[in-house]
């Protein structure tokens, strides 16, 4: 079977270098899904920011002119993990970086983009547009961006908040979102998955923002986890202290094909450490407001996906 590294991305060196960097840097903020700074101008909130970029599900996006996805997969993958600090998304800025600049094709992208952060009350503030002709392959571009949000210092997402019988509930992704993308293209370069089932796969990710806010500002939430790489279980582990356990039951997790496609293909263990299998974002609350925090999520089809022991 083939697997993430095996395709040319290797989790393991990732977490190694995690590991190093906190040691090199010394921050609290290595590791979790966005910074925290404060500053005595504002000794009430923290600033939260972070950066990100789609990865390599750029390729097939623009191979098929999914332009707009594109800009939707970059914000989502930013304000999905400013979120988990509890902060409201304030301003965002791109990089974009391209063989040889196409005015039509960037203009789109701009454009997606600012409509889209309209959405959240987010700013696109500004940006940087560059051509690298000898580092981006003709007719390629990549992305990276950057948002910046505010939350109170009272109000943090925090995993010091979370306790044994919290209740874990999974929130629907769209697919794959935009992670686990060598490896899917390489499973449809050796023709085990078809186009249409490599299509499915491209759907632009969710955005989880209004919701989280909402179950924020009621109190409903203590922390939540956006599912990226490493999966459900490594990304819940930055969210939970370590004296506590993870109890997920998998099997409450919606069928969608393209998960099933993928543990036929790859196996149990790698499919759950590459992909999110069908959970975009995690919430953790306590058990007597679980029913109304899934209400307030009912668009992603909220389910009970475990518990904190």
């Amino acid at each position: 079977m083939l697997d993430y590294e095996q395709a040319g991305v290797s989790i393991k060196k990732a977490d190694e270098l995690t590991e190093l960097i906190k040691k090199d840097v010394n921050s609290e903020n290595i590791g979790m899904f966005a910074g925290l700074y404060e500053h005595p101008v504002l000794p009430e909130y923290y600033l939260a920011a972070c950066t990100d970029g789609i990865g390599t599900k750029i390729i097939p996006l623009l191979k098929a002119d999914k332009i707009e996805t594109a800009a939707i997969d970059l914000i989502a993958m930013n304000l999905n993990d400013i979120i988990c600090t509890g902060a409201k998304p304030l301003f965002f800025l791109d990089y974009f970086a391209t063989h040889k600049l196409d005015v039509e094709v960037t203009s789109r992208f701009i454009k997606a983009l600012k409509e889209e952060l309209a959405k959240y009350n987010c700013t696109l503030l500004g940006g940087e547009t560059a051509e690298l002709g000898d580092l981006v392959a003709e007719g390629h571009f990549d992305a990276g961006g950057f948002a910046v949000g505010i939350v109170k210092k009272d109000d943090i997402l925090c995993k010091d908040n979370v306790e044994k019988n919290d209740v874990i509930i999974g929130l629907k992704s769209s697919g794959p979102h935009s992670n686990g993308y060598t490896l899917i293209r390489k499973l449809h370069e050796k023709g085990l998955l078809s186009d249409g089932e490599f299509n499915r796969t491209l759907e632009p990710t969710y955005i989880y923002v209004k919701e989280i806010l909402k179950l924020c500002d009621n109190g409903l939430i203590k922390v939540c986890a956006n599912i990226t790489g490493g999966g459900i279980d490594d990304n819940l582990k930055r969210v939970v202290p370590k004296s506590l356990n993870i109890d997920i039951d998998r099997s409450k997790i919606p069928s969608q094909p393209v998960f099933e496609k993928f543990l036929s293909l790859v196996g149990e263990q790698e499919a759950y450490k590459t992909f999110n299998m069908g959970v975009g974002m995690c919430l953790i609350t306590s058990e007597d407001r679980t029913a109304k925090a899934m209400e307030v999520c009912e668009k992603y089809n909220p389910f009970i996906l475990g518990k904190i022991k």
